[in-house]
Parts: structure tokens; sequence; C-alpha cells
């Protein structure tokens, strides 16, 4: 009988302290980046950008993001979106685009953001310019998923 309740106290103090564990906290506040390139309809065939969205518990405050586009044949793109956003609610977007960037070849689209109270996020894809379409493989496809 001592033998069991040794054991059971054994046990005990093994699997007690699993279940008093601290689990990590949701961030407060988190930004993530979403890039979409071209859609092929006709008010979305000249627009390319992306999303910053706040997936934490709190409002992201002053919120700053830079938009850029850059390559084509003989690196001939260059086009540049800066901004500004007072604040981001928890569990929305802020949409970002540039309009009429004309080109073509391989481009790089790259969205980075900032917030006074979350880490900077950064998001870059690559895409083909085809004079004012900006074909990024898969982009809204994976854009709808979330």
């Amino acid at each position: 009988m001592s033998k069991r309740i040794v054991g059971l106290i054994i046990c005990l103090m093994i699997v007690l302290p699993a279940f008093s564990m601290h689990a990590l906290a949701a961030p407060d506040t988190e930004l993530e980046i979403q890039i979409m390139g071209g859609l092929p309809l006709p008010l979305f065939l000249h627009l390319v950008g992306g999303v910053i969205g706040n997936i934490g518990n709190t409002t992201a405050y002053n919120v700053s993001y830079t938009l850029t586009i850059d390559g084509g044949v003989l690196d001939g793109i260059h086009k540049t979106f800066e901004g500004f956003e007072e604040e981001i609610l928890p569990d929305t977007g802020w949409s970002v685009f540039l309009n009429d960037v004309y080109g073509f070849g391989l481009v790089t689209i790259v969205l980075t953001a900032s917030a006074s109270n979350a880490q900077n996020a950064t998001g870059s894809v690559k895409g083909v310019q085809l004079r004012q379409f900006t074909w990024v493989p898969f982009s809204w496809i994976n854009a709808l998923k979330t």
C-alpha cells in the first residue's frame, strides 16, 4: 500500500506541473502583410498593392508604410508609394495600392509597415509586369483564403 501512495505522489509531481504551465499570450498588436497583383478585370487591371492587417487584439497606432515595385527589362520600373495611417483597429486591415505601373519583365514588390506599438512587418513577392498589368501568381486566391 505504501508503494502505491509513493507512486501516486511521484506521478502527481510529474503530471501537475504540466497542467500549471503558463501559455504564451498572444501579442497585443501584430501587423501582417499580404501583397496582391493586378486582377484581370477592367477596374482592377492597373492596380498592384497589398493589405496591412492588424491580427493582434489591440489597435495599431501611427502606422507608416512603403510600397515599392522595382525591376523590369533593363531595370526600368521603379515606383514607390509611402503613406501614414493614424490607427488600424484589431482584426481589420488597410489597403495600399499603386496604379499606372508600366513596363515589361520580372518585378519585385515589397510592402513594409511599422507602427509605434508593433514590430515592423515586411512582405515581398516576385511578379511579372506586362504593360500595365502586374501578375503575381495566385495572389488573389491566397488573399481570399485568409
